[in-house]
């Protein structure tokens, strides 16, 4: 294929994302507009303490208007790697640290839109070490065990698409938990 983007142009700049305007080149010869949220890329991480309790928040998630259940997530700031947000992330959502991060995965969030690129992790050996969260998130923790996440897996009761991404590529390291 030969998609090439021939024309770039900033429709709004905000503090979050930035959204530009693309005239592509389709590989046909004509010329297709885009637009493209630009954003920073971010982490999830999969907190799994001692006793097989996974470690969620649920907060209100304006895109879906409602309160959600997700894994501790959060932005890479800039100049920061993809870990130190996942270690920072845990402590400030969670209160927890990890004794052991192992990278799970890494995919695109939405690409037919835009930029935004994840990083999931594995934590586990969790220890209290909290950090302040940030002013404008107002988060509860909620444990869960494994057999509680699958059924709600199972059931559609989990609709957050980078958690379940984190859940499905931690399989492999999750002892008897399987996708029955």
């Amino acid at each position: 294929m030969d998609n090439r983007i021939v024309k770039s142009e900033n429709q709004y700049h905000g503090p979050v994302f930035d959204v530009e305007s693309l005239s592509v080149n389709l590989p046909d010869g004509r010329m297709r507009k885009y637009d493209l949220v630009t954003i920073q890329d971010a982490v999830t991480i999969l907190p799994l303490d001692a006793e097989g309790y996974v470690h969620f928040v649920r907060q209100y998630r304006i895109g879906a208007n409602k309160e959600m259940l997700e894994l501790p997530a959060g932005k890479i700031e800039t100049g920061e790697e993809a870990l130190a947000t996942a270690e920072r992330e845990i402590r400030e959502e969670i209160g927890m640290a990890a004794g052991k991060m192992q990278e799970l995965g890494r995919f695109y969030v939405s690409p037919g839109y835009s930029t935004e690129y994840m990083y999931t992790y594995l934590a586990t050996e969790l220890y209290p070490s909290p950090l302040a969260p940030d002013q404008d998130e107002f988060l509860n923790v909620v444990k869960l065990s494994l057999d509680e996440v699958m059924q709600m897996v199972r059931k559609g009761e989990l609709d957050d698409s980078k958690s379940l991404a984190a859940l499905f590529q931690a399989l492999p390291y999750l002892k008897n938990w399987t996708l029955r």
